[in-house]
């Protein structure tokens, strides 16, 4: 089964890194789906020039030219971006994006269509069985399909910490979410996992049952390790 690999690159790479990055990116072979995901200012650079679909890591929800340093679904659509992150942590924590906020992203994502990949996760305290069903039910307020959206199961603990789930714990959470959904929408979800993944992990997270494939953080910025593990998959 193909396997979908997201590299979010969050704030890395310099301008001078861009192209020898996408060069690098584009000799790699693999029958799996890639998406990059840069920062805003290098969309254009990898739209024109890489071989594997762009991302946007954020964009805002609404469709007025009135929020200055945002950007919107307009503008990303003009430049031909399909996909964005939607409900990061990082975003969460930092920009005080609350459920309502992503629910918001989410319906003006679909609606332009563009596709979503929502990220949920619980922290360490928190039982997932608690937390992520309630995280679902406000994120999806109002949304009736969710076969354009791709979920991506981020515990909170492990976003670049290291601190990897033990393989049971993130088959046992794949099995819930995908079952959750399913009740909930009769339909089959896509999901996949980030948190700390990287070459030396990558086999082991990828052969989970169930899961789609993963999300690669700041490390997707470093070729070598981009090169490393999409090989092992």
């Amino acid at each position: 089964m193909r396997k979908l690999i997201l590299l979010n690159h969050k704030m890395s790479l310099l301008y001078d890194e861009v192209y020898p990055y996408i060069e690098r990116l584009n000799n790699i072979e693999t029958e799996n789906d890639v998406i990059v995901c840069p920062s805003n200012i290098y969309l254009e650079a990898f739209v024109n020039n890489s071989d594997f679909p762009v991302a946007a890591q954020n964009f805002h929800s609404a469709v007025d030219a009135s929020h200055t340093g945002e950007i919107s679904t307009d503008q990303l659509k003009s430049l031909g971006i399909e996909y964005s992150l939607v409900g990061h942590y990082e975003r969460v924590a930092e920009f005080k994006e609350n459920p309502s906020i992503v629910n918001e992203k989410l319906i003006a994502a679909l609606d332009a269509n563009i596709f979503p990949i929502v990220c949920l996760g619980e922290n360490m305290d928190e039982d997932y069985r608690d937390v992520l069903p309630k995280l679902l039910d406000s994120y999806l307020k109002d949304i009736q399909n969710i076969q354009c959206i791709t979920f991506a199961y981020e515990p909170i603990y492990a976003i670049d910490t290291g601190a990897l789930p033990k393989r049971e714990k993130i088959e046992e959470v794949i099995k819930f979410v995908k079952k959750y959904l399913e009740d909930k929408f009769g339909q089959k979800a896509r999901i996949l996992y980030g948190g700390s993944v990287d070459s030396s992990n990558i086999e082991e997270i990828i052969g989970i049952e169930n899961l789609d494939g993963v999300l690669i953080g700041k490390i997707s910025s470093d070729i070598k390790e981009v090169e490393k593990i999409i090989s092992r998959i």
